[in-house]
């Protein structure tokens, strides 16, 4: 009853912020453009209601196939700068450039974990009857990660749980990484995606990220992923001028 009460609250403020919406003045808009990589033309980046500012001017391009690592206190507007790449926040001004999202896969802290077979699982976010994937390939990926065992844990592929439920934070954390190897983007936005992860674990997973040929964006407070990434972006002093800086 409790998480019912919780549900109905945020559907019931849902409904009452698309209405206030309605009768709101248009505020300006982040412009988003296509395009073969991703870069920001001074880029001011607000909160969805416009309260607030979270970073102003933010100029960048990221070369492909190198990775960036944004750091910065709590607050600053780490993730959001993710939001804003994927399209889900665009309060602000100026212009970004990024692929088509259909070739990024954005990875959170806390994985998706579909209704489904352990199939499904790997081949999100793609559909299992669109998209057929060998048993041997979803075997590599899962080799990959260190989860080679889930099938014969849980009765093989084609077995339906409740993953999100029966699977620990790690262990979803690195079923996100299979699907990205498994994808091959040529982007990928990972949100403090390595987090419930020890440091072995980590080292693997970013090193296979570099074999990739992917060009990533990550979001972290581990000093140690500095050594996967060619640029940073310290959001934590909005005061000084924001850009990008190679990690000697």
């Amino acid at each position: 009853m409790s998480a019912l009460t919780t549900a109905i609250n945020r559907l019931d403020s849902l409904a009452n912020a698309l209405e206030d919406a309605s009768h709101t003045t248009p505020e300006r808009k982040i412009a988003t453009i296509e395009s073969n990589q991703v870069a920001l033309e001074n880029v001011t980046l607000q909160t969805p209601d416009y309260q607030r500012t979270l970073w102003q001017n933010l100029s960048l391009q990221l070369p492909q196939n190198q990775g960036m690592i944004v750091v910065g206190a709590s607050g600053c507007g780490k993730s959001s700068l993710l939001r804003a790449i994927a399209g889900l926040w665009d309060s602000g001004s100026g212009i970004i450039h990024r692929p088509k999202l259909q070739e990024m896969l954005f990875l959170p802290q806390v994985p998706y974990m579909v209704l489904g077979s352990l199939r499904s699982q790997v081949v999100y976010p793609k559909n299992v009857a669109d998209t057929p994937v060998s048993d041997e390939d979803i075997f590599r990926v899962l080799r990959r990660v260190n989860l080679l065992d889930l099938p014969e844990r849980f009765g093989g592929l084609d077995t339906i749980e409740d993953w999100g439920h029966i699977l620990s934070l790690g262990e979803q954390q690195r079923l996100s990484f299979a699907r990205l190897f498994l994808q091959k983007p040529a982007y990928a936005v990972l949100d403090e995606a390595t987090s419930a992860l020890d440091k072995k674990m980590e080292k693997v997973l970013d090193e296979e990220l570099q074999k990739n040929g992917t060009t990533f964006i990550s979001v972290g407070h581990n000093y140690s992923l500095f050594a996967y990434h060619a640029w940073v972006l310290d959001l934590s002093a909005p005061d000084e001028v924001l850009q990008l800086r190679p990690i000697s």
